[in-house]
């Protein structure tokens, strides 16, 4: 869409920078929330890169914990626990979104900065006013 300056996406947040297509200034800003996918296949796919990042980072600590052993091992283990679970949580936490969840909450962001555009029935796009 040449109506995007940036989009920026934050979890489920999307949030959107417009501009006009013409002069390229910015226009202004909106979000949406993404809604996640609710066909089988993304659900699979989801819960697939939930359990290979888990695996994986948990996986890590537990062999930090073990190199160390005794009060020590326990010590950074509890700690490596504590940074696995924060990067597992930021690691996953897109997987439910595809592509069309992204693109549907950037069209619901538009809604709320359309009236800033008029459409150009020449060109076939929207300009800022």
């Amino acid at each position: 869409m040449p109506n995007i300056a940036h989009v920026d996406v934050n979890g489920s947040l999307v949030q959107v920078s417009w501009k006009c297509p013409v002069t390229g200034r910015e226009v202004g800003q909106s979000s949406a929330t993404m809604s996640a996918d609710s066909a089988l296949a993304a659900r699979v796919q989801a819960s697939v890169k939930r359990s290979i990042a888990s695996e994986i980072i948990y996986g890590a600590a537990r062999l930090v914990a073990g190199l160390l052993g005794g009060a020590a091992g326990r010590v950074v283990s509890n700690a490596a626990y504590t940074a696995a679970s924060d990067i597992d949580a930021k690691v996953t936490a897109g997987v439910d979104y595809t592509s069309a969840s992204r693109e549907a909450a950037i069209v619901t962001a538009f809604e709320s900065v359309k009236a800033s555009f008029v459409w150009d029935d020449k060109e076939h796009r929207f300009v800022a006013r």
